[in-house]
């Protein structure tokens, strides 16, 4: 059954649009693609640019705000994902079912716990989700590719597992040596002092003022997330006009002149 499923999603990619990406992102969660890049995204697709998105997981372990029950948590959140993907014009979208991780008690913040306040999810599957993003990639052929920096900006074990999916999808499938390049999302401030030792800040900043609207339709797209929204406005309200990203491949050398263009 695991065999047959895996070559349907390779017969399914054969069928998209044959066409180097200009932009794939490769995040954990539904409403990962929205916040950080929603404006990005946008504004590549109104220049008629070709962008991806690939989400790890179903987001299942999230909350559901009374919206859904649990159990319909994961379709529910899979719709919200799609409305965010046609709001922000992406051309091409895959999700994958994997299970996200579980705060340990339902008391816990799941955005900014310690890893070791969850428990499984996404880093249990990562040869297996490395494998299916290495097919994919092999038909886009992006190049440009965003995910999460190393320590998955706020040390979410999904996060920091789907930076470790998307860099060894690329270096097996010989993205690297032929020059595509890499970015993560990255704070323009230290949330947390006990993170002071992995958080390093962008390289990019990136106005989208003119591409709010698509922005902030697929930010209100996620409606189960809604306090997960309040919580970036509170933290982060810049990231909403001023996208801002730190280039990981190549490495960003210190006496280069901090940009936009990515």
């Amino acid at each position: 059954m695991e065999r047959r499923r895996f070559d349907l999603e390779l017969l399914s990619i054969t069928v998209m649009i044959l066409a180097v990406l200009d932009l794939c992102l490769i995040v954990a969660h539904p409403d990962d693609e929205c916040y950080g890049t929603g404006g990005t995204l946008a504004e590549y697709a109104t220049k008629g640019l070709k962008t991806g998105l690939i989400t790890l997981t179903k987001g299942s372990s999230g909350r559901s705000l009374g919206l859904c029950s649990q159990a319909e948590l994961p379709e529910f959140r899979a719709i919200e994902l799609q409305n965010s993907v046609n709001a922000l014009s992406i051309s091409n979208f895959v999700q994958f079912e994997y299970p996200d991780a579980a705060p340990a008690t339902r008391d816990s913040s799941h955005k900014d716990d310690a890893p070791a306040l969850f428990l499984g999810g996404l880093q249990d599957f990562i040869p297996e989700a490395t494998a299916r993003v290495l097919a994919l990639l092999e038909t886009w052929q992006p190049k440009v590719v965003m995910t999460f920096p190393p320590d998955g900006s706020n040390r979410h074990p999904d996060h920091i597992a789907s930076h470790q999916i998307a860099l060894a999808a690329l270096e097996q499938g010989g993205h690297l040596a032929r020059g595509t390049r890499v970015y993560g999302f990255a704070n323009p401030v230290l949330l947390n002092p006990d993170w002071a030792d992995t958080w390093k800040p962008p390289t990019h900043f990136r106005d989208v003022t003119p591409y709010l609207v698509p922005k902030l339709r697929a930010i209100a797209a996620h409606r189960t997330q809604a306090l997960s929204t309040v919580g970036f406005l509170e933290r982060l309200p810049e990231r909403i006009v001023t996208e801002t990203f730190r280039r990981l491949i190549p490495a960003w050398s210190e006496d280069e002149v901090i940009g936009s263009q990515l």
